[in-house]
């Protein structure tokens, strides 16, 4: 009969051969159960290795507070398609960003910005943070005057980034109407912005300043018509395909009267609005009147508003943009306005001419994953998704741990043979 040492030694001896039988086994037969293994975004791009090294068919699971780097989507879209199932849970921003060249011969860029309502959303460039903006209706935007380097946007730790477009081609801007204070000053407005234009005054019936034709209005040389008054009527019929073609079209004051105005106007006009305004009164944008913009047609948006009405509005017409402005004498905003009226009043209708004007720029910015993080997530690896059901969630056991086992296995075998005086 065996002694209980020696049965102890035999027993180790077994458990090693046992385990490294089983060890043999599962190496050469795969095993038909399916695993699940679990990780928390932090730690993801640091198992993503031993992740590729699993079996096919093993289910892979992440729970994300952000989006991953593209690069480890990429890999767990690799391993989706390998033939592992990939899922992930959690709740990261649904951030996105875009930027576009703005139509001025200054420059700029008009940043759009997709987030939750009520984010707040940190905007920077390669040079320093730009600004920030809270978050209402899912969207925002901000125009800023320069971009150097790459766009990103930071909102709840998700960061989404874009490559900058490149500046807008500048086209020139018609002006017409009857020669006057308002169409001598849009025109000093735009000039002095860099502008370059095409003026068309009427200063007796068939008598102009200017080009003395009407010029050819075509999306090549011109980017938008700035009507003053009904004058826009001379241009007849061409103004609509010019329009429609995507040129842009601003209707100043009593100009939407014209009967060639009247298919393109976001509305009608109003009976004219004037205020009080003493001489010893400074004057701002609209204190000495205006029309207002009224019966708004079902696919014109209101842009601004004052306490008697609409004073801007605009609509889509074909491929291009018309703005109904009911002011009629900004003029007098710049000449008799506070400091800095002077350049207040150019930066305005510069403004409102880049909102209309057909300025396509060289390189939009592209498309790029980054500038969506979440949605290029869902594209590569699909929808947030529990594991699957039927999946043993529990986490492998670390081979190494058997290594271990069998070595102290052996040793206790070899102690114990030691102490008994056996080699």
């Amino acid at each position: 009969m065996r002694s209980p040492r020696s049965q102890l030694e035999f027993a180790c001896r077994v458990g090693v051969f046992a385990l490294l039988g089983w060890l043999l086994g599962a190496s050469l037969i795969p095993s038909t159960g399916r695993r699940a293994e679990a990780v928390a975004g932090a730690a993801l791009e640091s198992r993503l290795a031993r992740w590729t090294r699993r079996p096919l068919g093993d289910a892979l699971h992440v729970n994300l507070d952000a989006t991953p780097s593209a690069w480890a989507v990429d890999w767990l879209a690799a391993l989706q398609h390998s033939g592992h199932s990939v899922t992930w849970t959690g709740n990261p921003a649904a951030l996105a960003i875009s930027a576009d060249a703005v139509a001025d011969p200054r420059g700029g860029a008009r940043i759009e910005i997709a987030a939750p309502t009520n984010a707040k959303v940190v905007v920077r460039d390669d040079a320093s943070v730009i600004d920030s903006l809270r978050i209402a209706n899912l969207g925002g935007s901000m125009i800023v005057p320069e971009v150097v380097g790459r766009l990103a946007a930071t909102a709840g730790g998700e960061v989404a980034g874009i490559s900058p477009p490149d500046s807008a081609r500048i086209r020139s801007i018609v002006v017409v109407g009857q020669a006057g204070w308002e169409g001598r000053f849009i025109v000093a407005a735009l000039e002095g912005r860099g502008w370059p234009v095409i003026a068309r005054f009427s200063v007796a019936p068939n008598v102009f300043v200017g080009q003395s034709t009407p010029p050819a209005l075509d999306t090549a040389r011109v980017a938008a018509v700035i009507a003053v008054d009904t004058s826009l009527q001379g241009l007849g019929a061409t103004i609509e395909r010019y329009v429609q073609s995507g040129g842009g079209l601003i209707l100043a004051g009593s100009s939407s009267l014209a009967s060639t105005a009247a298919s393109l106007a976001p509305g009608a006009l109003g009976a004219r609005f004037r205020p009080a305004v003493l001489p010893r009164d400074t004057i701002s944008l609209g204190s000495t009147g205006f029309y207002p913009v009224a019966s708004l047609k079902p696919d014109a948006i209101a842009l601004e508003r004052r306490g008697a009405g609409v004073t801007i509005a605009a609509r889509r017409v074909g491929a291009g943009r018309v703005m109904q402005i009911g002011y009629d004498d900004s003029w007098r905003w710049r000449m008799a306005g506070g400091p800095g009226s002077d350049a207040a009043h150019a930066a305005w209708w510069s403004r409102l001419v880049s909102s209309v004007a057909y300025a396509p720029s060289g390189r939009r910015s592209e498309v790029e994953a980054s500038s969506a993080p979440l949605a290029a997530m869902v594209a590569r690896i699909g929808p947030a998704r529990p594991i699957p059901t039927g999946a043993d969630a529990r986490p492998p056991v670390d081979r190494r741990i058997y290594m271990v086992l069998i070595m102290i296995l052996l040793l206790t075998e070899w102690a114990s043979r030691r102490l008994r005086g056996l080699r």
